[in-house]
């Protein structure tokens, strides 16, 4: 156990730990804690400050960093996630009614060639053309075109 009177190693091993941890426990938070006890470490192995001063720089550096990195390194990986909602790609588009849609029943339209279930607060024939105004669910509700 002569390794822990090393206390650059210790603080070391300990960031490589919550780094590592990072991986297994989501949400970028415990990676800073890893940059504060790394940063520490080459602080401890290089001016070889007190315990406690050891502590403070290890709660400095991770709270700072935790502040100044957390919200930049989300918006690095958060930059190619689709944030649109994947229904507006229904809405605007054109399709044609296959069965007839009338203010009270649902009819059927047929969109990017599948059939949906559609409503109308108007009449509609089959082979009319047809603009989908909103999709509920499995139904999408449409006007003439």
């Amino acid at each position: 156990m002569e390794f822990l009177s090393n206390h650059a190693l210790v603080w070391f091993i300990a960031g490589v730990i919550l780094l590592l941890l990072e991986f297994a426990i989501p949400g970028v938070f415990i990676l800073f804690f890893g940059v504060g006890a790394i940063i520490t470490s080459i602080c401890t192995y290089l001016f070889e400050p007190s315990l406690g001063v050891q502590f403070l720089i290890f709660s400095l550096t991770s709270v700072l960093s935790l502040i100044f990195l957390r919200s930049v390194i989300l918006k690095k990986l958060n930059r190619n996630k689709v944030t649109e909602d994947p229904d507006e790609e229904f809405v605007g588009g054109i399709g044609q009614c296959i069965a007839d849609i009338s203010p009270d029943s649902e009819g059927k339209v047929e969109f990017k060639g599948t059939n949906w279930n559609a409503s109308s607060k108007v009449g509609i024939s089959s082979g009319a053309k047809v603009k989908i105004v909103n999709k509920v669910g499995l139904c999408l509700e449409v006007e003439p075109a």
